[in-house]
């Protein structure tokens, strides 16, 4: 099986990333990310990346992709990134991994 891996955000922040064999999915707007996930969703990905900042504008249309056991859909942030959203959702993907929140405890 290709173990393929797949990145959507904006394009001077992903480009780099095809060097290591990830398929970049450049995009400028909602539509654009709606339609990578689309594309994504209908092709063999095991991990999907997603830039912070878009991550959180596209998380609803995220929602069924994220609840598949695959792909693994991961927030990274970038120097765009503005609040706690990827590690909010890290927060979440553990939680739901393990059963417990592992690394946030007070």
């Amino acid at each position: 099986m290709n173990q393929r891996i797949a990145i959507i955000g904006q394009a001077s922040l992903i480009n780099a990333f095809k060097l290591f064999n990830i398929e970049t999915f450049p995009i400028n707007s909602r539509a654009d990310g709606q339609a990578a996930i689309k594309k994504i969703s209908q092709e063999n990905f095991v991990i999907v990346f997603v830039t912070e900042e878009w991550a959180e504008k596209l998380d609803e249309d995220l929602i069924e992709l994220k609840e598949k056991t695959i792909p693994a859909v991961i927030s990274l942030p970038t120097h765009l990134s503005q609040n706690d959203y990827g590690i909010k959702e890290l927060k979440k993907t553990v939680e739901r991994a393990v059963g417990s929140d592992i690394l946030f405890k007070n």
